[in-house]
């Protein structure tokens, strides 16, 4: 895979710089954060760029490009610290409709890309940890064509403004089974569900969702009963990308921030810069951003590849990323001192993101844990 930006890739990353720039940076987000991290003028503004439905296929009314696209719009977003929810539900639920190969999915789509309608994933389940095919929340058939969906979905990003929720239940099999999941679409105002939305500590909002006797019909099953784990596993996999390219974009923030704060702070009568010992960690901070950049790289080059090779190169990236952010932002906030961990100074937010990004979809250590499980496969 060639991943030098062609021209058309070039404008887009330009155009993407300059809207989150001008609209989403850090000292304009505190009144969207007060909305729910949810701001409708700068949603339809992505819409009518096309970058809600920059990866959707045309047929569904998309751009119908690459994840390379979607990992230049996510880089900017991590560099800005966009709290839209972007990546929630032009990523996430997105690719997990296409995926669903279903009839009903396609005017979603097209609304989604249109900026008419916001579905959300609930897939998340407290005993998962990063494990896709752990789901313990129940859906009972009461007739021919109905369910009963019964259990809690945790940090749904962007639940607290959802307007269509896209629940995966167990239909048959034990609770880690990997047959037996359905996805199901369900309105969040419906009887029986209950949401408790949360502020996350990176200001973004996400909800946990109680599901008590939740009637759905058959008219609401997306795709095979039973068969829904494919189309999960694809979303997250995309979804997996997405955050790895947001965590590029907030390492390399971090450090140019960090550069430019060393060159006008001043300490003992020196610039902070002048120091042979921060200009080291400075060169380490570097280090680790380039070796995230060729594991992001790594990652989607993976995503047209078999399914082994694919969870093996996006684990690795998913752990190696994980680690090195949480490295950089710290360092970031150690060479900054006091005023690093303020709220009002920027820098550690950018820390607190990269906490929740290395939180989402399994954290480094069960990723570290997935690739020593396939070497000791392999060995076996």
């Amino acid at each position: 895979m060639d991943f030098q930006l062609n021209e058309e890739q070039s404008m887009l990353q330009n155009s993407v710089r300059r809207f989150m720039e001008d609209n989403c940076a850090f000292d304009k987000r505190a009144s969207v954060v007060d909305k729910g991290s949810f701001d409708s003028g700068h949603w339809q503004q992505l819409a009518d760029l096309g970058l809600l439905g920059l990866t959707v296929p045309e047929e569904f009314g998309g751009m119908n490009c690459t994840a390379v696209e979607s990992a230049l719009v996510m880089e900017e977003i991590g560099r800005v610290l966009c709290v839209e929810p972007y990546w929630a539900v032009a990523v996430l639920a997105a690719q997990t409709l296409v995926a669903t190969r279903d009839a009903k999915a396609a005017p979603l789509l097209q609304a989604l890309c249109l900026g008419e309608v916001l579905p959300v994933l609930a897939h998340e389940e407290a005993e998962a940890r990063g494990n896709t095919a752990l789901v313990q929340t129940r859906a009972t058939a009461i007739d021919g064509d109905r369910w009963h969906l019964n259990g809690e979905k945790v940090a749904v990003v962007a639940g607290n403004v959802a307007e269509l929720l896209i629940v995966s239940a167990r239909t048959s099999g034990n609770h880690d089974s990997e047959q037996g999941i359905s996805l199901f679409l369900v309105d969040p105002k419906a009887p029986g569900v209950e949401r408790r939305d949360v502020r996350l500590i990176d200001n973004r909002w996400a909800s946990h969702l109680y599901l008590r006797n939740v009637e759905v019909s058959q008219k609401n099953l997306l795709g095979v009963a039973g068969l829904g784990l494919a189309a999960l596993r694809h979303g997250i996999e995309q979804a997996t990308a997405a955050l790895c390219a947001e965590a590029v974009g907030v390492m390399e923030r971090s450090l140019w921030i960090t550069r430019d704060y060393l060159k006008i702070r001043k300490q003992f009568g020196q610039l902070l810069g002048d120091f042979q010992s921060l200009q080291h960690r400075m060169s380490e901070m570097l280090i680790e951003l380039e070796l995230s950049r060729g594991m992001l790289h790594y990652a989607l080059s993976s995503l047209d590849k078999g399914p082994a090779e694919r969870a093996r190169a996006l684990s690795a990236a998913k752990a190696h990323i994980g680690k090195s952010g949480h490295f950089v932002c710290g360092q970031a906030i150690q060479l900054h001192g006091g005023i690093g961990v303020t709220e009002e100074y920027v820098i550690g937010h950018y820390f607190k993101r990269m906490t929740l990004i290395n939180s989402a979809l399994g954290s480094s250590m069960h990723h570290f844990e997935q690739l020593a499980a396939q070497e000791r496969s392999a060995v076996a």
